[in-house]
């Protein structure tokens, strides 16, 4: 059930400015890492990756909402659906609340355990195999693969 509509091409410069502004600040702090050597990278190489990637999609989110006609409209999510919207936007600010002091272990398989419970309806047991295995195979990809050190969470260091 969709109730209100807004202007898309708004919407899209909108979110777009915020993306270019946001990378260029998340670009700004990468500089200030060790870029390391080839043999060896630093602690920028992954954040400037990612703010360099950041960046380009802002960008092109704000083309496309410079290209596009002011005439179309998008609907505003409304009842059960902008129930699962705001459960997301929630989950989000409060894995980035608990992460440092939790770490990421545990942060991450709670926010995957809950996420999955708000966008499906697949019983317990099976979320948390799920977020077990989706939580540790980011931690090897960040630790064994990228050497990235998580962090670990006040309660644990």
């Amino acid at each position: 059930m969709m109730s209100a509509s807004l202007q898309k091409r708004k919407g899209y410069l909108t979110i777009g400015g915020i993306g270019t502004f946001l990378a260029t600040g998340y670009l700004g702090m990468a500089l200030q890492l060790p870029l390391g050597q080839l043999e060896q990278p630093g602690a920028a190489v992954f954040p400037l990756i990612a703010g360099a990637l950041f960046l380009l999609g802002s960008l092109a989110t704000l083309w496309e909402g410079w290209m596009m006609d002011p005439a179309e409209r998008i609907a505003v999510p409304a009842g059960m659906n902008l129930v699962r919207l705001l459960s997301l936007v929630g989950l989000l600010l409060g894995y980035f609340i608990v992460l440092p002091w939790a770490g990421q272990l545990i942060s991450s398989a709670v926010f995957c355990a809950l996420l999955m419970r708000v966008l499906s309806n697949l019983p317990w047991p099976r979320i948390a195999v799920y977020s077990v295995m989706i939580t540790g195979a980011l931690y090897v990809v960040f630790i064994y693969l990228l050497k990235v050190p998580l962090p670990r969470g006040m309660l644990f260091s």
